[in-house]
């Protein structure tokens, strides 16, 4: 006879983040970006004493400067920080900072790998910024800025990490299971754990003083059709992002996606907001020709190897 699995009660935001923090394991929000917040929030802006916040750290200084040089600023690559701030903005200067800090965050995982998750987030953020560039230019809907859109693909799945480690075992059956179940990732963590990725990524970003508006876009981006109407396009942007990344064959590493492929769920809510598969493919390329040009998966790569 099989014995019956205990189903888990379930767990809060509040008491996971409790959990993690007394145990020392809650990341805390990146402390370049509160420098550089209080220095872009004072009431003149000094660029030399942002350049100096900057270039403490190489791998910042070096993930500006590429994202400098890319082709849309000009055939010659900036001469010093200070001229690729300027060419960036404060708003895209800021974003890149915070992925640079981000992925430096986090402890690797039992129960995936840390590349594969972290080249699932990149794509997942040029996706997010290709969508809501899209949105706007054929749909005149403004979901959000480019910086916002780029760092709400980055750490949509953030609660992955969290729930690998609050309860790497438990988690980890989870893993399993999903390499033979047609269930979905959030419907076995939330029978499994109690709680979803999601929503405990979402209580991270609160936690860390995202908007509410990032906040819900990330908890309810496998279900936009549940949120308030007017949340339902920041959601659909990330879900659409997420799924972009899968169909490109970067998935987050704990579920598997199968590249080529978008199911009905996805392709309901491109009809939602307008989208053809057509106009989804185009985007893909659009993507495809970022990485190559800012080359995202090197700081992947190099960041899961650490």
């Amino acid at each position: 006879m099989q014995e019956k699995q205990e189903t888990p009660s379930k767990q809060s935001s509040a008491s996971v983040l409790k959990s993690l923090s007394d145990r020392r394991a809650l990341p805390m929000f990146p402390g370049v970006i509160s420098k550089l917040d209080s220095a872009l929030n004072a009431p003149s802006v000094s660029i030399d004493e942002v350049v100096s916040i900057l270039s403490a750290d190489l791998n910042t200084f070096s993930r500006i400067m590429k994202s400098a040089s890319g082709f849309r600023y000009g055939s010659q690559p900036p001469k010093d920080l200070g001229e690729a701030v300027m060419r960036l903005g404060f708003a895209e200067t800021r974003a890149l900072t915070f992925a640079v800090a981000y992925t430096h965050s986090f402890e690797k995982p039992k129960n995936f790998s840390m590349a594969t998750f972290w080249m699932h987030a990149f794509v997942s953020g040029l996706a997010a910024k290709e969508i809501s560039a899209w949105l706007y230019r054929h749909k005149k809907m403004r979901v959000c800025d480019a910086p916002t859109a780029f760092l709400l693909g980055l750490a949509h799945e953030v609660g992955c990490l969290l729930l690998d480690k609050l309860n790497d075992e438990a988690f980890g059956r989870v893993v399993d299971e999903l390499k033979t179940s047609q269930e979905s990732q959030a419907s076995l963590e939330h029978k499994r754990l109690g709680t979803t990725h999601a929503v405990i990524g979402a209580a991270l970003l609160k936690y860390w003083g995202f908007t509410d508006n990032m906040v819900m876009a990330v908890a309810g981006h496998h279900f936009p059709a549940r949120l308030p109407l007017a949340q339902q396009p920041i959601a659909d942007m990330v879900l659409l992002a997420e799924s972009m990344a899968g169909y490109m064959g970067f998935d987050n590493g704990v579920d598997k996606a199968t590249p080529g492929v978008l199911n009905g769920f996805v392709t309901e809510r491109m009809q939602v907001i307008g989208m053809s598969e057509a106009d989804f493919l185009r985007l893909s390329e659009r993507i495809k020709d970022a990485l190559a040009e800012e080359d995202w998966m090197e700081l992947a790569s190099s960041t899961g190897n650490t």
